[in-house]
């Protein structure tokens, strides 16, 4: 016996049981077999009754990855989940174990094997010269179904007020220690491994931070691959002066993204001169901040093209 409704038909089969199936899914000839099922052989309607939804799958909700979010008095902590797994890079390859860490704190985990083919067949200490794994810095970022969302420091920004920020919302950063790296690991380390970071520098993640509003000084905490040395906290004493370079942030898997607002410029003022360019301050709906430009119209297409 069979029964059509608007969007699914009910069979009931030889044996007493019952089945149903969507009628999108049938032929046109099963659909024409059962049609006539129903009319010659009548299943009768029950009590029960059938509700079609987009989806079945549970609501999704972003990953809560902050553990830590207080203020004591003066002294501000804000401390980010921990990858589920920190890893110790093998050779130069900091920037591939880096993004590993900051997606796995976001949310994103990647498997070793991923990893793996990316390293591999690259120089150990130069592995930046192979074109298989530059393309893998991105490629690592692009291999989900939900997309990772990133956001780069913005040009105007303080970078470590904007890195604070960013971590208040859960969001953990990218940065690496420059040349000058030896001036921001720990004493002890540096006695031990003495280097001074060559070229290229190193790739490490952020995942918290300490700040003391009364004497403005505070820590980053910094999230490393390698094994001597896998978590420390950073002086800002330290980070300042180019020993830290804040990149980009990266959003929780799950976080809703708020609707982007234009930034509209109202009225631009020079200030005064600074050096060969000027410094100049800009009125937008979003609000009011100063700009060192060589001209007032670099200034608006600097607020214009920043995002």
């Amino acid at each position: 016996m069979a029964r059509l409704d608007a969007t699914y038909a009910v069979v009931m089969l030889a044996d007493g049981d019952k089945t149903m199936v969507p009628l999108a899914s049938l032929t046109k000839a099963d659909r024409a077999w059962l049609t006539q099922l129903a009319q010659t052989h009548p299943l009768a309607k029950g009590k029960s009754s059938v509700v079609v939804v987009a989806s079945t799958a549970p609501a999704k909700t972003a990953k809560q990855t902050i553990q830590v979010a207080k203020t004591e008095g003066t002294l501000e902590t804000v401390q980010l989940c921990p990858p589920s797994i920190i890893r110790n890079q093998l050779g130069g390859t900091c920037m591939i174990y880096a993004r590993v860490h900051w997606l796995d704190i976001a949310g994103y985990y990647v498997e070793a094997g991923t990893i793996y083919k990316i390293i591999n067949h690259a120089p150990p200490n130069r592995p930046w010269v192979a074109p298989h794994y530059v393309a893998g810095l991105n490629g690592i970022m692009t291999g989900f179904k939900s997309k990772p969302i990133r956001h780069r420091l913005p040009s105007q920004a303080v970078p470590f007020e904007w890195a604070r920020q960013e971590l208040r919302r859960g969001r953990p950063l990218l940065a690496a220690f420059p040349r000058e790296i030896w001036q921001a690991l720990p004493p002890g380390f540096v006695a031990e491994h003495p280097w001074n970071g060559g070229s290229v520098g190193h790739q490490i993640i952020i995942n918290g931070f300490t700040w003391d509003t009364a004497t403005q000084k505070g820590t980053f905490h910094i999230v490393n691959s390698w094994q001597e040395l896998m978590e420390f906290d950073l002086t800002t004493d330290a980070a300042s002066g180019g020993a830290l370079v804040i990149e980009e942030s990266l959003s929780p898997l799950g976080e809703v993204q708020a609707a982007a607002v234009k930034e509209v410029i109202q009225k631009i003022t020079r200030l005064k001169a600074v050096g060969s360019a000027s410094l100049y301050e800009v009125q937008t709906n979003l609000g009011t901040r100063r700009i060192v430009a060589s001209s007032e119209a670099k200034a608006r297409s600097m607020v214009e093209e920043a995002e």
